[in-house]
């Protein structure tokens, strides 16, 4: 499996070709970049472009992009959250509008996912909830396609569980439509094997972090309480074979012993596997 990592590492900095290029230089396969605002302005030409740029360059670094799930990011705060699933239209429409802004930057570059939240913490499992969905996925899931970006969604604490946004897809007739899965969100919520299970043949990528099962901590893995060797067993059991992809943010460490601790959880990872 390819590793993978998210430039949620340093949500807090901008994102700069210095640091894209440590990424790369630790060995990291696999990139996705967070989109939301001031982090990687996706609204700005010119840093779009310049980062764009050097991505062509990498042979397929770039695994995916995460669309913003609020207007604004700033240390220890949110700004206005983006929901697809709102069932206020006037809010509908700003979170879909500004997914598709973000997705524009692949136009720019190849970028073969592109990752959504379903909804915000505090939507439910409900028909309206579920009916702004798919109203939102009937205007992202072409904008999408049509860049070459398959769309996928993912698991957050609220009540749409991993398993109901399976039932959900089963149900409608969306193309080029798959799952993220959060383990960590999962660990929140339900538990990560039983996620997996639920979800099966429709997790095409992932987001690896762990916590102690009330918070999301966003942890490197194995400093929680997930149990890693379970979770890629149940993945293998799946015939999961894609990326694993690090969403994790640490404490005040340097960016290249933060991106060391990455790949030495992914070694742990490896060893578990092959255990």
């Amino acid at each position: 499996m390819q590793r993978g990592i998210s430039t949620y590492l340093f949500i807090d900095n901008d994102l700069t070709l210095d640091r894209l290029k440590a990424v790369r230089n630790q060995g990291f396969q696999r990139l996705e970049i967070l989109a939301i605002r001031p982090h990687f302005d996706y609204h700005d030409r010119k840093i779009t472009s310049e980062v764009a740029a050097w991505l062509q360059d990498q042979e397929s670094f770039l695994h995916s992009i995460h669309l913003p799930h609020c207007m604004y990011y700033r240390p220890g705060s949110i700004e206005t959250w983006l929901s697809i699933a709102a069932i206020e239209p006037h809010r509908r429409t700003q979170a879909v509008d500004e997914a598709r802004r973000a997705l524009e930057f692949t136009e720019k570059t190849p970028c073969p996912f592109a990752v959504i939240h379903v909804g915000e913490p505090q939507d439910g499992d409900r028909p309206k909830h579920l009916d702004a969905l798919y109203q939102s996925l009937e205007i992202l899931v072409p904008f999408a396609s049509h860049r070459g970006v398959r769309l996928t969604l993912e698991n957050i604490p609220n009540a749409i569980s991993l398993g109901r946004i399976c039932e959900f897809l089963e149900e409608t007739t969306f193309e080029n439509l798959g799952v993220c899965f959060d383990s960590g969100h999962a660990n929140i919520k339900s538990d990560p094997i039983s996620e997996i299970t639920a979800a099966g043949k429709w997790i095409i990528t992932t987001h690896f972090h762990d916590n102690h099962g009330h918070l999301d901590e966003h942890l490197l893995p194995f400093t929680g309480n997930i149990n890693w060797a379970e979770v890629l067993q149940s993945l293998e059991t799946i015939s999961y074979d894609g990326c694993l992809l690090l969403e994790f943010k640490v404490g005040q460490e340097s960016l290249s012993q933060n991106l060391k601790s990455a790949w030495e959880a992914h070694n742990r990872l490896d060893k578990c596997r092959e255990e």
